[in-house]
C-alpha cells in the first residue's frame, strides 16, 4: 500500500508538494512490491542521477543512510536521506559528510581512512603514487586537526568545514552538486502547466521560492523585464508574452517627426510671410 506524504512530515519539510509527489513515485519505482530499495538498486541511483561512483563512499552512504541497519532504505530513510542529499543546510551536510567518513563509526576521521578513502579516490587518476597520498593525508590532516590529537573529531571537523566550505568533500564526493540536483527534480515539474499569465508569473519572483522549479528562471525574467520599464499586454488564453514599450531610439525619431510636422504646419499656416 502506498504511503502519503504530507509537507509537514518532520525532515521533509524542504521540499515543495510537486517534489514530494515525484519522490514518492521515484520511490516505489525503485522499491518494487518489496517497498524497500535495496543495496543495488539504491547505488544505481547514486551513480546515474547523483554522479556519486566512488564504491566505498556509495556503500557508506547507503550505510548512513539505512538508519535501522536491514541493510535496506525505506521509505522514511529515502525522504529523510533526499531531503540532506538535495536540500540539506550546510551544518546537516556537514554532520552527514563526517558520518560519511567516519568509516569505522567511532566519532573520527583516523589517517588509516583518510588514506583508504583518498587512495580509492587518487589512484584511480594516478596510478601507483601511494607516496602522493600519504603526502596528502598529512596536509589535510594538519590543517583539520584542530586540537592535535592526531585524528579529526566532529568538532574538528566542524571548525575546519566553517571556515571553508570546499573541504566538505575532501575525501571524496558523497554529495549531489547542484546540475544534478536540479536535473533529478526536473521531472517533479514536467505535468505542470506550460503556459502562465505574466501577471501570475509576476507574483512570485519577489517571494521565498523553491530555487530548483525549473519555472522560476522564467518567471525571474518576466519579473525582471517588467521592473526595467516594460508592459505587460492584454494577455488571451493563447498567449502570454510581454509586450516591450518603445525603445529610446524609436521615442527619439517621434520626437523629432513631431518637431517637423510642427514647423511644416507653422510656415504654411494662413497669413504666414514667406521669405
Amino acid at each position: 500500500m502506498s504511503r502519503k506524504t504530507s509537507p509537514n512530515d518532520e525532515g521533509k519539510n524542504c521540499f515543495s508538494k510537486n517534489e514530494i509527489d515525484y519522490l514518492n513515485k521515484n520511490f516505489y519505482q525503485l522499491a518494487g512490491s518489496n517497498e524497500k530499495i535495496d543495496r543495488t538498486r539504491f547505488r544505481d541511483l547514486l551513480t546515474d542521477d547523483f554522479e556519486i561512483d566512488d564504491s566505498l563512499l556509495m556503500d557508506r552512504v547507503f550505510r548512513c543512510l539505512d538508519l535501522d541497519s536491514d541493510n535496506y532504505i525505506n521509505h522514511d530513510e529515502f525522504m529523510r536521506g533526499m531531503s540532506i542529499l538535495l536540500k540539506g543546510s550546510i551544518e546537516e551536510k556537514m554532520k552527514f559528510c563526517f558520518r560519511v567518513y567516519d568509516l569505522n563509526g567511532d566519532n573520527y576521521i583516523s589517517k588509516e581512512e583518510m588514506y583508504q578513502m583518498l587512495k580509492n579516490t587518487l589512484i584511480r587518476a594516478v596510478e601507483d603514487d601511494e607516496d602522493g597520498v600519504k603526502e596528502l593525508v598529512e596536509i589535510i590532516l594538519k590543517k583539520m586537526d584542530v586540537d592535535h590529537d592526531g585524528r579529526v573529531s566532529e568538532l574538528d571537523w566542524n571548525t575546519t568545514i566553517e571556515k571553508d566550505n570546499l573541504l566538505l568533500e575532501a575525501f571524496g564526493k558523497c554529495l549531489a552538486n547542484e546540475k544534478a540536483i536540479e536535473k533529478y527534480l526536473l521531472p517533479a515539474y514536467d505535468e505542470c502547466e506550460t503556459e502562465e499569465s505574466p501577471k501570475k508569473l509576476l507574483v512570485f519572483p519577489h517571494i521565498n521560492l523553491n530555487q530548483f522549479d525549473p519555472r522560476n528562471k522564467r518567471r525571474k525574467e518576466i519579473y525582471d523585464t517588467y521592473t526595467k520599464g516594460l508592459t505587460l499586454p492584454v494577455v488571451s488564453p493563447k498567449q502570454s508574452n510581454i509586450v516591450e514599450q518603445k525603445t529610446e531610439e524609436e521615442s527619439e525619431n517621434t520626437e523629432e517627426n513631431a518637431a517637423q510636422s510642427n514647423a511644416n504646419a507653422t510656415a504654411n499656416a494662413p497669413g504666414q510671410a514667406v521669405h
